[in-house]
């Protein structure tokens, strides 16, 4: 049994602490918000990092659910104590705040993990093993499509969102889950050319809503089209592998979906898809038997990294490119 706390507790604090009491073997023992009121969540609260810090000693793992900008701090604090963390994604909002995450879980002699528990959906564990196991023959193309809507009452309900210090942006905080999956399926990917807009976010974030990207994934090429400015509701999300053998698209705004399959010698069963679209109690489960085993994890904090690098990266392009155009 490893016991866990939540530093945070707003909207994912919330689906961590659910996750938790469905995963055997972790048990939440307290949690850590400075601004916690309504119902009573049946643990102790404590009114900041220093109170818990101070006070706890029997916490293994916390999990960090504060708003982006927080999380070097408050990976690096609880490290420095002796626990285990597992960040919210993004780990943190730019690769040097990263390493110095991982720099000082290895100083303690902790772990750290992201959650990047969409790498546990059926469809996108269907698609990983097709290329491991050379199903597909050459991929040729990789194409992302994230048409949400995030309207302005969505800002308003947290300070914090629309700050490009706290925030950070929608690759990280709406869309980090698709570049991830690219990571999981590829060994090298890296963002070639980036375009973003802002179309009708301009008073309520200081960064852009929308963007389209060219990206190399291993020898296959990569585009991705995202927004948060459809009109009224989210549309669709999805990832389309186009390949020598075959076509896979998997969709829904979770990944759960295999949307088409048409793949030499493959006939993908019902259990490629699922209605389930919460996998955070199998990240919680993944955590814990990587800890008690003492191996490595798909959610180590060191792949997390890599996505910060590639978000980075399409931003350093289009900063580059703005130069060059003024020169």
């Amino acid at each position: 049994m490893l016991n866990f706390s939540i530093l945070g507790y707003g909207h994912i604090g919330r689906v961590h602490k659910k996750a938790i009491e469905e995963t055997k073997d972790a048990k939440l023992i307290s949690i850590i918000d400075s601004k916690f009121s309504g119902e009573d969540p049946g643990v102790p609260v404590y009114g900041s990092i220093q109170e818990f810090l101070e006070n706890d000693s029997i916490t293994d793992i916390v999990s960090i659910a504060t708003p982006n900008g927080y999380h070097k701090q408050h990976a690096i604090e609880c490290l420095n104590a002796g626990k285990h963390v597992l960040i919210e994604k993004p780990m943190a909002l730019n690769t040097a705040d990263a390493k110095e995450i991982l720099e000082a879980a290895n100083a303690n002699g902790k772990r750290v993990f992201s959650s990047m528990q969409l790498r546990f959906s059926p469809p996108v564990r269907f698609v990983k093993n097709l290329i491991e196991q050379n199903k597909l023959g050459e991929i040729y193309m990789v194409n992302i499509r994230c048409y949400w809507n995030r309207n302005k009452d969505y800002y308003k309900q947290r300070d914090w969102s629309g700050s490009a210090d706290m925030d950070g942006g929608v690759l990280f905080t709406q869309f980090s889950h698709f570049v991830d999956i690219m990571n999981f399926w590829f060994d090298e990917t890296n963002c070639v050319h980036s375009s973003f807009f802002n179309f009708n976010h301009r008073e309520v974030t200081d960064f852009p809503d929308s963007g389209i990207l060219e990206f190399n994934a291993d020898n296959a090429k990569g585009s991705m089209i995202f927004t948060t400015s459809i009109y009224e509701r989210n549309y669709k999300s999805s990832i389309l592998v186009i390949a020598e053998k075959g076509t896979v698209e998997i969709g829904d705004q979770y990944l759960n979906q295999l949307l088409y399959c048409n793949v030499e010698g493959e006939n993908p069963g019902e259990e490629n898809s699922t209605e389930t679209k919460n996998f955070h109690p199998l990240a919680m489960a993944e955590i814990i038997s990587a800890i008690e085993k003492n191996r490595a994890s798909v959610l180590d904090g060191e792949h997390a990294v890599r996505l910060i690098e590639f978000i980075e990266g399409a931003h350093r392009i289009i900063k580059s490119e703005t130069v060059n155009n003024k020169n």
